[in-house]
């Protein structure tokens, strides 16, 4: 069964969410400040009913707040908080990419990825469940070099949003769409520096390295090379510690 999104044509709450999460992520929204739903609607150009919807949503999740007549505010993120959400996200990318490495392994037929750092497959798991592991990693490969490519040309938001999808398809692939919503839902509410806007040489230059290493994380899947691509998804669930000024 793909658990792929479909291709439909996103709402207008869900393109508003998109974009009001890009601006949570990258600083532009500020935590001290309590944002009216007409006042976020003019800053970021889009329609005031969307980004009503989309703030009750994110109110829903856990990353803002509702402030009785007077709007919303992000929910501050400590340092303990951060490091929390990280090691949730942990502990399902790294069954995630190990289930990758035991599809593409049993896809080509040699074994890879079956070893014993890999879970069993149970003999009620049909091998044709996992046929289209070819397709899935060249979507996640697309994804990859489209983050490379936003963050090699300074589109941090466009950086955020490439990585956004990879992570998502890479949860969604390995254990399913819940598992994603759960990983997603947590990296919504991650902040960095402090809620400062994210620009600079040296925040440019992590997130090239981060956007590179989604190429190796692929690489890697494709090798069935469990322990390796554990560890770097690890690393790469850092990311957002690893901006820190």
């Amino acid at each position: 069964m793909d658990r792929a999104r479909p291709a439909a044509p996103p709402s207008l709450r869900e393109h508003a969410l998109s974009i009001i999460r890009d601006a949570i992520a990258t600083g532009e929204l500020d935590e001290e400040r309590i944002y009216s739903a007409a006042g976020l609607a003019k800053q970021l150009g889009i329609s005031l009913s969307p980004v009503r919807e989309a703030m009750m949503a994110l109110v829903t999740e856990g990353t803002v707040e509702a402030v009785p007549n007077r709007g919303f505010r992000l929910v501050p993120i400590t340092e303990a908080d951060l490091e929390e959400i990280i090691r949730i996200r942990v502990l399902l990318a790294v069954p995630a990419v190990r289930e990758l490495c035991r599809q593409a392994g049993e896809e080509t037929g040699t074994g890879a990825g079956a070893g014993a750092d890999s879970e069993p497959r149970t003999d009620s798991e049909p091998r044709a469940a996992h046929a289209d592991i070819a397709e899935r990693l060249r979507l996640l490969r697309s994804h990859a070099e489209a983050t490379v490519g936003a963050a090699e040309t300074g589109d941090i938001v466009g950086f955020y949003t490439h990585d956004r999808r990879f992570h998502e398809s890479l949860l969604a692939f390995g254990l399913g769409p819940r598992a994603a919503e759960i990983s997603l839902r947590l990296r919504d509410q991650s902040r960095i520096g402090g809620g400062a806007a994210v620009t600079g040489a040296a925040v440019g230059t992590v997130a090239v390295a981060s956007a590179k290493e989604l190429i190796d994380i692929v690489d890697l899947i494709e090798a069935g090379a469990g322990d390796e691509v554990a560890e770097l998804v690890t690393r790469n669930l850092y990311f957002f510690k690893r901006t820190e000024g």
